[in-house]
């Protein structure tokens, strides 16, 4: 076992110094403000459309059951027409248009708390809250009920409460008489629990991911590749914690394509066509989440992530097929059939496919580095940049994507300048990743399979026998398309008239027709796109925003990364003269040339399904979708012109580490702000 030496005993107190100056003043900045801060929860969530118009006179006394520990106060929300309350306050001078009195009970029925409200002083869409004087605890379970009394109130202000139907543990009686709806109820609690808990489980976390690091880095000289186990490991659960399921973009939809596979492999029964069986279990929990996560989410799947057993039933729940070949969601696939097999609780089901994503993400990443056969640092960059963490554990489809085709890339690499013959495992490989590129994504990064005539003729003995591999690949390429692929292609190329009408717009983008109709057209706006977009798509790819656009990472942290990616392309003196490899000229322009036709591809899948008639840009283009050519910059920024005296690679590495500290408190930011 190595040992620390003085300098590594000095730079580890530095950093732990730095930590802990770091991990305060995110404490008084972020967690402690959370803590005191009240935070409203609905209990009830009135049904649109559906309000009770409150009469002079009425008591309604409406009860429920508290399901948190702590309570700071207890109400509902009103309606009223703003515009009729102005005129009233304008000309009644004492300003006397009645009252709403509130009480709060316990289980005895003693008052533990009130409140009254001039109507005057209301507004439309507020809560009216009763309070304590601070926030109380041993609540959870108990029996409440809102008594609210009206008095001397104008039915023409249109004063209402909204309502649901009836919910469980609930009973309203207005004026004495029992009704079957329940009026929404709002309760405000302090977000003390989660934000205590981030403030020390997350801390420590943090600093293991800097220490274990640092440790594997300058001490025990890991490679880059059994680096990034740990690193990748520790960030991956981080991303885990703060963003739940469903956060990420159209993860919704890929997690019932992947239970869908599971139903076919289980033998469950078909439904009608735009609808799928799932366990009433499974679809209650995945009702928890939202596509922006709330501290009511968090508070929900902390309470049920320890519940045992199933809940019995099958529900039928709109479903759209993505058409996204089976391969993309093997993972998925297996953490969910093993939850349903295993009879855990839908929490369970739904994050054993995220767990067994990011498994996947760490085997294929630690391949992806390890084949390398330079630059590898960048390597390990990339493999840890927010958005390929985002993807990557996740049931998005680009996980397997993003994974594949960085593993290609770094493949190709290897070939062009190990300039060995080709093994048969290695043609296998390569059809495989023939065959994968072609029939994911709708064949989008299909044009990487040109990096096959990259590969040199000492790969094949002979130029006749390149030839003929790089004909087989490109037949397997083009068969794996027709077969796989074609059908999706036909849906947004050429869909049929029931097709259209239930597409997004509905048949009103460009279509394939508008882009033969006008090639110019798509020329000119997407020329606009770059200019008006090109700089979010290249922010984005990094991962700036993450989920669905709305959590944000520093662009400190983003184009830190972007100069880190780039000196860590750059060779040392010895590399210069030695073993380093060199890219030609024609090599890069080849590599260019596949990065636009992608790009292209890209564009022109946007404008014919997403982009509407007389747009002046192309809608729908996210950076996500050019991360997984990012692994042939490497190739272009590669020279023997530039180099540097030592080698800082390891340096880098804990660079972009520390980078995704901050990127993880720019994620804790943005979730303050929307929780």
């Amino acid at each position: 076992m190595q040992s620390l030496n003085r300098k590594n005993r000095i730079e580890i107190g530095v950093m732990t110094i730095v930590f802990v100056i770091a991990a305060v003043l995110v404490y008084k900045t972020t967690i402690l403000p959370r803590m005191i801060l009240p935070r409203m929860t609905t209990q009830v969530k009135a049904e649109a459309e559906n309000f009770y118009l409150l009469q002079d006179g009425d008591h309604i006394e409406q009860s429920f059951r508290y399901s948190s520990d702590e309570l700071l106060s207890v109400g509902t929300r009103i309606s009223l027409n703003e515009k009729r309350l102005k005129r009233f306050v304008e000309d009644d001078k004492n300003k006397d248009l009645g009252a709403l009195h509130l009480e709060i009970a316990d289980e005895t029925g003693a008052c533990i708390m009130s409140a009254d409200y001039p109507v005057y002083a209301l507004a439309d869409e507020q809560n009216l809250l009763a309070s304590f004087a601070g926030t109380q605890t041993g609540w959870e379970n108990h029996a409440l009920t809102i008594r609210l009394d009206v008095e001397d109130i104008k039915e023409e202000l249109a004063l209402s409460i909204g309502y649901a139907d009836g919910a469980a543990d609930t009973a309203l009686t207005i004026n004495g008489e029992p009704v079957d709806y329940t009026l929404n109820i709002q309760t405000a609690d302090r977000q003390f629990t989660y934000w205590k808990l981030w403030g020390m489980f997350g801390a420590v976390l943090v600093y293991c991911l800097l220490l274990g690091t640092y440790l594997g880095l300058a001490v025990f000289r890991l490679k880059p590749e059994k680096m990034f186990l740990f690193t990748g490991a520790v960030l991956a659960v981080l991303y885990l914690l703060l963003l739940p399921p469903l956060s990420v973009p159209d993860e919704e939809a890929h997690y019932k394509q992947a239970y869908q596979i599971t139903n076919r492999i289980l033998g469950k029964g078909e439904t009608e066509e735009g609808t799928m069986q799932m366990d009433t279990e499974d679809f209650h929990s995945m009702q928890i989440f939202e596509t922006t996560p709330s501290l009511t989410e968090y508070d929900k799947l902390k309470n049920k992530i320890t519940k045992s057993g199933r809940e019995s039933g099958v529900s039928v729940i709109p479903y759209s097929d993505t058409r996204a070949p089976l391969v993309t969601y093997l993972p998925g696939v297996l953490g969910i059939l093993l939850g349903r097999v295993l009879g855990l609780n839908g929490i369970w089901v739904i994050y054993l496919g995220r767990i067994c994503s990011i498994l996947c993400y760490l085997c294929m990443m630690y391949w992806f580095i390890r084949t390398m056969y330079f630059a590898k640092p960048a390597a390990f960059l990339m493999a840890i940049l927010p958005m390929t963490i985002q993807q990557c554990c996740s049931y998005s489809y680009d996980s397997l994507v993003i994974e594949f085709a960085f593993l290609y890339i770094a493949v190709v690499f290897r070939l062009i300048y190990e300039k060995k013959p080709l093994s048969k495992g290695q043609i296998l490989l390569y059809t495989a990743f023939m065959i994968l590129l072609s029939i994911c994504k709708g064949g989008t990064y299909m044009p990487l399979c040109l990096l096959t005539l990259l590969l040199p003729a000492e790969c094949f003995l002979s130029k006749r026998k390149k030839r003929i591999f790089t004909g087989c690949m490109a037949g397997a390429a083009i068969a794996a398309f027709l077969s796989g692929t074609l059908r999706s292609v036909l849906f947004v190329v050429s869909p049929t008239a029931e097709q259209a009408a239930g597409a997004y717009l509905a048949g009103e983008t460009y279509g394939a027709a508008g882009l033969l109709a006008n090639p110019m057209e798509f020329i000119l706006l997407s020329v606009r796109t770059l200019f008006v977009n090109g700089d979010s798509f290249l922010e984005n790819m990094f991962g700036m925003q993450l989920g669905w656009l709305d959590i944000n990472v520093s662009r400190i942290v983003i184009y830190g990364l972007m100069l880190l990616i780039g000196l860590s392309v750059l060779r040392t003196e010895k590399e210069k003269e030695g073993q380093g490899p060199e890219a030609t000229i024609g090599q890069k322009l080849l590599c260019l040339f596949v990065i636009l036709c992608s790009v292209g591809m890209v564009f022109v899948s946007m404008f014919i399904s997403w982009t509407p008639r007389e747009s002046v840009e192309i809608f729908g283009i996210q950076g996500r979708y050019f991360l997984p050519l990012l692994p042939l910059a490497i190739l272009l920024l590669s020279s023997r012109k530039i180099t540097i005296q030592k080698d800082i690679g390891r340096k880098i590495m804990f660079a972009a580490v520390s980078l995704q500290c901050v990127a993880i408190y720019g994620i804790l930011m943005s979730l303050e702000r929307i929780l």
